[in-house]
């Protein structure tokens, strides 16, 4: 057995602590990696926070603005004149219709004449107010005004 030589052994010691010296610096990324995630994470956090406390919580449409949303054509004036004749019945067939909108089974927007066709069929009569307006010397007039002026000439 041959005893290691001093530049040997000063040589292993040398790499040892260079391997030491790599080790230490690993470990020291290490662990300011993680102080860096962490801290990131605690920002991220608190930044969370903040957003959701300055945004206004978003309130739930109503039965009746979901279905209003789906109405065109007249549509609004039905349904204001069925709430003025049946108010509790007109609340039922809102609360359904609008069920309905939510679930995806009532995709299609919802016409003012067939929204009155399905109050009839359910037996809720009700007249809405109509009028019949022509053009009169540039000038859109009720049919009723017209006839009285020529009735009055």
């Amino acid at each position: 057995m041959t005893t290691p030589s001093v530049s040997d052994r000063v040589n292993r010691t040398l790499a040892s602590n260079r391997f030491m010296q790599k080790a230490w610096g690993a470990l020291k990324a290490m662990e300011e990696d993680a102080d860096l995630k962490l801290l990131e994470r605690r920002k991220l956090e608190a930044m969370r926070r903040r957003l959701k406390a300055a945004a206004p919580p978003k309130a739930e449409k109503t039965d009746r603005q979901v279905v209003e949303g789906m109405l065109y054509d007249r549509g609004d004036e039905v349904l204001e004149a069925a709430y003025s004749f049946y108010p509790n019945e007109t609340e039922r067939l809102v609360k359904e219709l609008a069920q309905m909108i939510r679930d995806g089974r009532l995709v299609d927007r919802v016409a003012g004449g067939e929204l009155l066709s399905i109050f009839r069929q359910l037996g809720l009569r009700f007249r809405l107010s109509t009028s019949i307006r022509v053009m009169d010397q540039g000038k859109l007039v009720d049919l009723s005004e017209k006839l009285k002026r020529k009735d009055a000439r």
